[in-house]
């Protein structure tokens, strides 16, 4: 049997809060943040870009792509302004009366290569952007947010590793208010991530996984590793090696004990080696209320 050579990588995974929208040092702080770490691909959440009345569109992906020098990047919407327009929504408020023709936001990809077909590496494509979970009624509302899996396939020999980039549900008063509410909350909230993470596996399960081709999940998974999503259906189930952080705080988002924001590797055994960090700077603190995670990865 031919032996597989190797690939290196650096990833990153990083939910930058919706950094367009506010005054502009957030999104000045995200690129920094990005700048220094530098990654060949990177997976943001809560990333937006909105339609003037004019019609010209500005994207915070589009500014982190062109400032860091990632090219190659896309948008996968979640929730847009056309599609869910809500009053109790003050994005989408402002928008009403600033004019905005659109507004859009969702989890993006960013790559130093150029994506290929999921099916056929050869060839150029775009990444796919996959719905996992969606309520009958938009509600204005993070428990009704719609939640999509982004998917792509890097033009990167002679692995063409996939990519998928994704941002589980946390509930409205999950990790606040009295122990009977947090409770109740929270255990909604861990089923309908079990059941995300398990469509995930539905949907690579044919094509990807057992095939034993490499992909690399990231994302803001808004869960610590011992959960079920996490460790019953993607390490468990799935066999996704997670990969541990041993640099940088223990923690990604300050109402959370432990990382949710997570980076892995599928397969297991074509992982050979990692190191993994949280990044925590001045700037990081500033761009976002989560800390982006960080993995040089050696995979065959």
């Amino acid at each position: 049997m031919k032996e597989r050579q190797e690939s290196q990588f650096r990833l990153m995974t990083y939910n930058i809060g919706g950094a367009l929208g506010k005054d502009g040092s957030a999104l000045d702080s995200v690129i920094k943040v990005v700048k220094e770490v530098a990654p060949d691909i990177l997976i943001v959440q809560e990333a937006a870009e909105f339609q003037d009345a004019d019609g010209a569109w500005h994207s915070a992906l589009g500014q982190i792509a062109q400032a860091v020098g990632l090219e190659n990047h896309c948008l996968g919407p979640t929730i847009s302004l056309r599609e869910h327009m809500h009053v109790q929504k003050p994005t989408f408020v402002h928008a009403i009366f600033n004019d905005w023709q659109n507004w859009r936001q969702g989890n993006g990809i960013l790559s130093r290569w150029e994506f290929a077909r999921l099916g056929d590496p050869a060839k150029p494509d775009a990444p796919r952007n996959v719905p996992i979970y969606r309520t009958p009624l938009y509600q204005g509302n993070r428990d009704t947010d719609p939640r999509y899996a982004l998917i792509a396939r890097i033009n990167k020999p002679p692995i063409f590793p996939f990519v998928l980039g994704t941002h589980f549900t946390t509930l409205v008063a999950e990790r606040e208010g009295d122990s009977r509410s947090l409770s109740d909350r929270a255990e909604k909230a861990r089923s309908l991530r079990l059941e995300q993470a398990q469509r995930v596996l539905d949907l690579l399960r044919e094509h990807v996984l057992e095939r034993g081709e490499v992909l690399f999940l990231l994302g803001d998974f808004n869960a610590t590793a011992s959960e079920p999503c996490i460790a019953s259906a993607l390490e468990t189930e799935g066999g996704f090696a997670r990969l541990e952080p041993t640099r940088g705080p223990d923690v990604t988002h300050p109402n959370v004990i432990g990382p949710i924001d997570h980076i892995f590797v599928y397969p297991g055994y074509r992982l050979i080696e990692y190191e993994c960090w949280v990044v925590d700077s001045r700037a990081a603190r500033c761009a976002s209320d989560h800390l982006p995670v960080v993995a040089d990865v050696k995979v065959k």
